[in-house]
């Protein structure tokens, strides 16, 4: 019995070892590039549309909550995160104050951020008008009224974030709650 805990405990300490030297030097290099700017797409709009990192965004028209119809293109030259949520959704609620923040500071520089209501789940629609209201979101509110858009985006889980650069092409997906460090991280490497 004391030979087999001797032989856990070695192979502990050898896990031990292995995480903070070979693994934190890995980490450290991956940190490294990841700070490094996304490079312009050439000829983007050949690019396929779909929803991995490198294709062009799919279109959409959809109605902001002031009853503005908008499309994706309407945004082209902006660097976007889009955003799907829900009012009831508590890591939606969570990041939204870190996501407004992200906007002001950053909506001079051609940064936009496209909050992409799941209005087919609320209760009522004068919920997303109260929410929006309560956290002071001063970003475009686009109302998905029938689940149409989330369905094109093959949307699983709230909150689901897309970072899209000044082409329209995709370079990044966050599914679940992001800091705002996240977020910052994300849209200093959008072209």
């Amino acid at each position: 019995m004391k030979k087999f805990l001797f032989i856990i405990a070695s192979i502990v300490i050898l896990l031990f070892i292995i995480d903070r030297t070979i693994l934190k030097q890995s980490n450290d290099d991956s940190d490294k590039v990841s700070r490094e700017q996304y490079e312009k797409m050439e000829d983007p709009d050949s690019l396929p549309v779909g929803l991995k990192k490198e294709e062009r965004a799919p279109s959409i028209t959809i109605t902001t909550l002031d009853g503005e119809d908008v499309t994706l293109e309407d945004y082209r030259g902006k660097k976007i995160l889009l955003n799907f949520w829900a009012t009831w959704c508590p890591p939606c609620r969570k990041e939204m104050p870190d996501m407004q923040r992200l906007y002001e500071e950053n909506h001079d520089d051609d940064f936009i951020v496209l909050a992409v209501n799941m209005t087919n789940t609320e209760k009522k629609r004068s919920d997303v008008a109260r929410f929006v209201e309560q956290y002071q979101l001063s970003f475009p509110i686009l109302m998905d009224e029938n689940g149409k858009v989330a369905q094109q985006y093959e949307i699983l889980s709230y909150p689901t974030s897309f970072f899209i650069d000044s082409d329209g092409v995709i370079r990044g997906k966050i599914v679940g709650e992001m800091s705002k460090e996240m977020m910052y991280k994300e849209m200093i490497l959008l072209p």
